[in-house]
This record gives C-alpha cells, structure tokens and sequence, in this order.
C-alpha cells in the first residue's frame, strides 16, 4: 500500500494567534452584513497584515461566493496563494482576474511571478512582455524589468533580457514603492555595483533585505560568481521573520533547486 499523507500536512488546523481589533470589528460587521463582498476583502486584507494568508483566502474565497467576477477579489486571493507557496491556484486565480479586466497590471505582474516560482520561464517571460506594456509609471516599469530580466537569465537569453533593460532610462523616477528594484536594474545596466547595492541591504529589515540582495545574488550567478550568490540566498532565507515576500520564496526555491539537482 502507498504511504498516506498526515492529517497535519491536509488540515488547516487552528491558529493560536489573537486576532487584531481591525479583524474583529470587520468580524462584526460581516454579521450584520455577511453578503457584502467588499467587507470580506477589507477582512482579507487586515488579516493579511498579520501574515495570516490562510484566514486571508477564506476571506477572499467568502466573497467570492457572493460576487464571482470580483477582480479585486482574485487578485488579492491569488496574492495570498503566492505567499504561502501555492503558485499554480495563484497562476489560476490572476488569470481569471485577467478575464475580467485586461488592463490590470498587478494580476499581470503577480502573474509572471506565479509563473516564474514554478519554474514555467516561458509563460513567466510572455505574461512580463505583455505586464510591460500596461506598465504606467517608474515603479511598475521598474519592477517588470527586474524580474524579466531575471527570468530571461534563467531561460538563458541574455539578449532578451538585455534589450528590456536598455529600455529602462537611468533617470527614471521611482518612488520608494520600488524598494531596490531600481538599484538591482542599474547593476544589470552596469551603473552601479552589486557591492554597493548589498551595502544598502545590509541596513534594511528582512524583508527589504531580501528585495535588494535577491536579485544580486542572480547577477552573480550570471558571472559565474556561484559561492556569493549562495551566500545571499543563504542570508535571505536565515532572515526569514518576514517570510511571506516573493524574493524570499525565489531564494528558497534557488536553493532547492541546488540543493537537488
């Protein structure tokens, strides 16, 4: 007989967390008013703050029920998959978000990323193609260029990577939304060096942490510089209070990969 899965790998068991005063006034509400999409998202998203993405997906799911076209409601579903390594619901849910509005660049972006986790470079590469161009500012066009370029490195088309990055003008504006994006892209253009951007890293929280130095670890891997390279996704994956970003998943993921070739 094959051997069966355990309970504790299938159930969603309890959590022993307490849950914000934001999460319990939403609670409320929803008893008075249990068929309003839009309170089952406002819940999703406080309990997203939590980093409660399992309660979060019920949430989004609960609103589901009561407006099945919601894009909003897709897209931050698919988001909460993402976080808890559920790629491929996530791929599901941001394509249907798709559906419904064509133009949404998060579904588009998050999109690729799902695709990208999966190690499914080529939707990853085509999906980024078409999130750059309904890309409308810095941040978005920064962003996109990041993990294309990151994504055509792992398909090992430098030239495709390469033709996005001469896209990216030196002195676009970006917000800090950005977060490190920007710092990462100029490395690839070669304006800056991956030193200096790990030394901004180096200051920041886990989280942020992990958005400058994940994609420096790539550019080493890039020139053959393997040890640096497993040395950062080390250090992302050692910092991991915060563990639910898409750089950490991409570290993790890296180092698996490694680790069973």
């Amino acid at each position: 007989m094959s051997e069966l899965a355990k309970k504790e790998n299938q159930i969603q068991l309890p959590y022993t967390i307490a849950y914000s005063d934001e999460v319990k006034t939403l609670s409320k509400a929803l008893e008075a008013d249990p068929n309003n999409p839009e309170l089952w998202m406002k819940k999703g998203l406080a309990y997203k703050k939590q980093m409660c993405f399992r309660e979060a997906i019920e949430a989004y799911s609960m609103g589901l029920t009561y407006d099945p076209f919601n894009m909003l409601l897709y897209r931050h579903r698919g988001h909460a998959y993402v976080n808890i390594s559920r790629y491929a619901e996530a791929a599901a849910d941001f394509e249907m978000g798709l559906r419904i509005d064509p133009e949404n660049w998060d579904c588009w972006y998050h999109l690729g990323l799902a695709y990208h986790l999966m190690k499914d470079f080529k939707r990853a590469k085509k999906v980024y193609e078409g999130c750059r161009k309904v890309s409308y500012d810095g941040d978005s066009i920064i962003a996109v260029t990041d993990w294309y370029w990151i994504t055509c490195m792992r398909m090992n088309d430098p030239e495709a990577a390469q033709k996005m990055i001469d896209l990216v003008d030196p002195a676009i504006e970006t917000t800090d939304y950005s977060g490190g994006y920007k710092d990462r892209v100029m490395v690839y253009k070669g304006l800056d060096t991956p030193e200096h951007v790990l030394e901004v890293a180096a200051t920041k929280d886990d989280h942020m942490f992990a958005t400058y130095a994940y994609g420096i670890a790539v550019y080493y891997e890039t020139h053959n510089e393997i040890d640096k390279a497993m040395n950062i996704y080390h250090k992302i994956v050692e910092r991991d209070e915060l563990w639910a970003g898409f750089a950490e998943h991409a570290a993790y993921e890296r180092l698996y990969h490694w680790d069973n070739k």
